[in-house]
């Protein structure tokens, strides 16, 4: 089946409600679950349509890969993951969480390239590689924790959440690559040893993580196969200047053309990045991510909303209806070819029979096989090759024979010759009621042979399944008795251990109630407005009313743009105390003190400390993007 059509329409147990990109593995859409009378809840559906997806090997991936579905979990890993066919076209769909996946924010939907700040594109990379450590299971069955990680496998919320899905399909997309349009799309991002063998590894998911990380940075995708290449020259994308010094270290050991030479420790590869994230000048956080979205999208989220509540009340009773419609008219077209079917219609003289379409003189070919073609076809094809057969035989070899021409004698003298009697007109092919009888006996026999012969394989194939099934339930059966046999020895014998472990735990535990309680006691109780380090306080402020800043007509006339940090003193009641500029752009356009006047008017949130109100420092980042 194709996916392609209007829109609402059913799609297996979905309704596709949105269309949100097309990319050479197919399309992407907005998706309700049509069980009920209402369209939720919403997925994120990939329908993998595309001309260069190779189904042969797709498939049998997206089998394998379901096993492990359950057991990938993580911050980063998305929700509610489903593989699937319909209609022998597969897909992949996830919880839908309003926002857009990667490679759309990367396009910026129709507003040209948006940079993003080097503590986003960090952030961002850090899920990713978080993502790469849920994946753990398919790298031991599949190769790596993902292996094809690519933007449009990435989503990012409205509200700065990072997920990723697709995980253990890279051995079935990896082939498509092989179509220039599909490597011209994917091969930036996929390693040049891994577009060589056709096999997803560990290290090339770090790769593909790098050149995801670069093009945040950049703006621009690295050239596929070019790897650490790419590094010469190059600038962010959010204000033109050098890319730094240990922001191309980094990529450099992602982006290593040579895998010996390139990390293959994700974690290790996490580590390294977070010490920049959090260690450098940068101010990450989910809460900044998402003032980024909003501030970038604030029109297409406000359309999402409207676009949601409208398809939430989409009744999909019609739709199936007029599939079912669709469906009966299917199986009435085939009714009527398998009664066409049944009255034979023989070729004499080497025509065709009426409704015969042919090609340059010759019958038109069928499809070969059976596999997919409904028996009526196969039948209508034997009575065709029968009706000629039946000519054959009956018509030209049958009892009905004309009579053989006279030999040749020597000349021989006579009188006036007699006339001779005009012969009687023989009934001979379509107009021989004989022939029409033994060729619809012969008709019905075969049909009768080619009905059994398919009851038979379909009789054959049912206790295949049956035995199959069998067997493996038995082979369940005997796998539980075994486990539960394992666990009941296992119980015996570790009875007194565990009992000792018990207690040994319980003891420690004991130890550490009267320690914890000890230096609680210790610790001087604060009060109401004492000053806390951010770092130390049970719930840090949080923004009730935010101020944006007004960009300067200095920094309009230059076009400066970036981020600009705050340090902001929020009292206990929640206002900003004292404020005063951590980091200004550069050059200096008057950003720093439009940024002190607008976080003046903010409130949040007081921290608190214990159930105590206090005051505590914070860093509030406002980012000025000007075209």
């Amino acid at each position: 089946m194709s996916s392609s059509g209007p829109i609402p329409r059913l799609f297996g147990p979905y309704v596709l409600t949105r269309h949100l990109g097309t990319d050479p593995l197919g399309s992407v859409y907005r998706a309700g679950t049509a069980s009920g009378a209402h369209l939720a809840p919403f997925l994120l559906v990939r329908v993998f349509e595309g001309a260069g997806v190779d189904l042969a090997t797709l498939v049998p991936t997206m089998e394998e890969a379901s096993e492990y579905l359950e057991e990938v979990r993580g911050p980063a890993v998305a929700k509610g993951a489903v593989l699937g066919i319909v209609e022998e076209t597969p897909f992949a769909g996830i919880e839908y969480v309003p926002g857009r996946t990667l490679d759309r924010l990367f396009s910026g939907e129709g507003q040209g390239s948006i940079p993003l700040p080097v503590e986003h594109a960090l952030l961002i990379a850090e899920k990713l590689l978080v993502a790469l450590e849920a994946g753990k299971p398919f790298e031991k069955k599949m190769g790596a924790p993902h292996g094809f990680l690519t933007p449009g496998f990435v989503t990012i919320s409205n509200d700065g959440d990072v997920r990723v899905y697709g995980a253990g399909l890279g051995s079935g997309l990896i082939p498509a690559l092989k179509k220039p349009s599909v490597l011209a799309a994917f091969g930036p991002y996929i390693a040049p040893e891994v577009v060589a063998s056709g096999k997803p590894t560990a290290a090339g998911d770090i790769y593909s993580a790098a050149a995801i990380l670069f093009q945040a940075l950049t703006g621009r995708t690295p050239a596929p196969g070019g790897g650490s290449d790419a590094l010469a020259g190059a600038v962010l994308a959010v204000d033109g200047s050098p890319l730094p010094d240990d922001l191309g270290k980094l990529l450099a050991r992602g982006l290593a053309k040579d895998p010996a030479q390139r990390e293959k420790d994700v974690v290790a590869y996490r580590k390294s990045l977070g010490k920049l994230l959090y260690g450098g000048p940068y101010a990450p956080s989910t809460f900044n991510l998402a003032f980024f979205m909003h501030q970038r999208f604030e029109k297409a989220i406000e359309k999402e909303r409207k676009e949601m509540g409208q398809e939430e009340t989409i009744d999909p009773k019609p739709l199936a209806a007029a599939e079912e419609r669709k469906d009966k008219e299917a199986r009435d077209r085939v009714q009527a070819a398998r009664a066409a079917a049944a009255v034979p219609v023989p070729v004499f003289g080497g025509g065709t029979s009426p409704g015969t379409t042919t090609t340059g003189g010759r019958p038109a070919p069928k499809k070969p096989g059976l596999g997919g073609i409904p028996v009526p076809v196969v039948a209508g094809g034997a009575v065709v090759v029968l009706a000629v057969a039946g000519w054959l035989i009956l018509g030209r070899g049958g009892a009905k024979q004309t009579a053989a021409p006279p030999t040749t004698t020597a000349p021989v003298a006579v009188a006036t010759p007699t006339p001779m009697p005009a012969p009687t007109p023989m009934m001979v092919g379509k107009e021989d009621p004989e022939f029409q009888a033994q060729l619809q006996a012969r008709l019905q026999e075969e049909m009768k042979k080619v009905e059994s012969q398919i009851a038979k394989e379909q009789a054959a194939a049912a206790r295949k399944r049956a035995e199959d099934q069998a067997a493996l339930e038995e082979a369940a059966r005997q796998t539980r008795e075994a486990e539960e046999a394992v666990r009941m020895a296992r119980d015996r014998a570790d009875k007194e251990e565990a009992e000792r472990l018990a207690k040994e735990a319980a003891d420690a535990r004991g130890r550490e109630d009267a320690a914890r309680k000890a230096a609680e006691a210790a610790v001087p109780k604060v009060k109401e407005g004492d000053l806390v380090d951010v770092g130390q306080v049970t719930r840090q402020p949080q923004a009730t009313k935010i101020v944006k800043p007004e960009a300067t007509s200095l920094a309009r006339s230059r076009k400066v743009s970036g981020t600009v940090l705050v340090r902001v003193l929020v009292d206990e009641s929640g206002r900003a105390a004292q404020t005063e500029v951590y980091r200004d752009t550069t050059p200096k356009v008057g950003l720093g003190e439009a940024s002190i006047a607008a976080v003046k008017q903010w409130q949040w949130t007081p921290a608190t400390k214990d159930g105590v109100k206090v005051k505590t420092w914070i860093v509030v980042p406002l980012p000025f993007v000007l075209k």
